[in-house]
């Protein structure tokens, strides 16, 4: 379905345009001519503004019936179960790996939600959030993709990351057993990794669980995650509790639980 620009909408919209140019002209006539002491313009402009103001009001009762039936065919389009079917493939023709179904839909590291009793869309990756309230299909699509391609198309530094989760990981590994040093190929729950590396709420804020999957899902595509000595190994799990649902560029899904790092002996 089309915008409901029905053609009488669109003679309705014409129309109050034109005239709504006209009483702006004539209204800075009427400024002008009054600043000027201008009197016998101020008088014909007062005339003629009150004129156009007389033909707006008779005409502005149909003009509005007119919107406001446009207005209620669109709500009752985004109410149909044809809408979901249109907005889905608006956001596939702008590359966006939609899933789920309508009101709730997922694009790693995205939530896309549906209010229509409230009338807001919300795009979300962990608490931060951002709303907008067009829900026609060819303006939200683009909305979306831009919010979209602003972090997939970030440049993904992945030497970075291992060495945050090579630090996060000898530190926990240190204190679950204990020890002084750490044990290399121990498993370390990658939740808790998370806690540790995002300990002050600014950092969970800026850094939300989402995107970090998101890294891991991106991490685990290479073929082999090597770092300096280090081989890493994100570990696999049926437990969704307790891991994370990882899903690739090809939209495979993966869980993994636990990560291990592993001393590579050089020679």
């Amino acid at each position: 379905m089309e915008s409901s620009d029905s053609a009488s909408e669109k003679v309705a919209l014409s129309e109050i345009d034109t005239a709504l140019k006209r009483l702006i002209k004539v209204w800075a006539a009427v400024k002008k001519s009054r600043k000027e002491w201008d009197f016998k313009t101020s008088t014909q402009t007062l005339e003629v503004l009150t004129e156009e103001l007389g033909k707006l009001s008779d005409r502005w009762l149909e003009q509005q019936t007119v919107i406001r039936e446009a207005l209620q065919a669109d709500q009752d389009f985004v109410s149909s179960n044809d809408y979901p079917t249109e907005l889905e493939n608006a956001l596939k023709a702008v590359g966006i790996p939609v899933r789920g179904e309508f009101p709730n839909y997922e694009f790693p590291p995205f939530k896309l939600t549906f209010s229509r009793e409230q009338g807001v869309v919300r795009l979300s990756m962990g608490r931060r959030s951002q709303q907008i309230k067009a829900f026609a299909p060819e303006q939200l699509a683009p909305w979306v993709e831009g919010q979209y391609r602003r972090v997939i198309d970030s440049k993904f530094d992945a030497l970075r990351f291992c060495r945050e989760l090579l630090s996060t990981y000898e530190m926990l590994n240190r204190l679950m057993l204990q020890k002084e040093e750490v044990v290399w190929g121990q498993s370390v729950p990658l939740k808790d990794i998370y806690r540790l590396l995002t300990l002050k709420q600014s950092t969970k804020q800026d850094y939300p669980e989402p995107l970090f999957t998101y890294d891991l899902a991106r991490l685990k595509e290479q073929t082999e995650i090597r770092y300096d000595r280090y081989q890493f190994a994100l570990e696999p799990s049926r437990n969704q509790s307790s891991s994370f649902l990882l899903v690739n560029s090809q939209g495979q899904e993966s869980r993994v639980s636990t990560l291990a790092i592993h001393l590579v002996e050089e020679g």
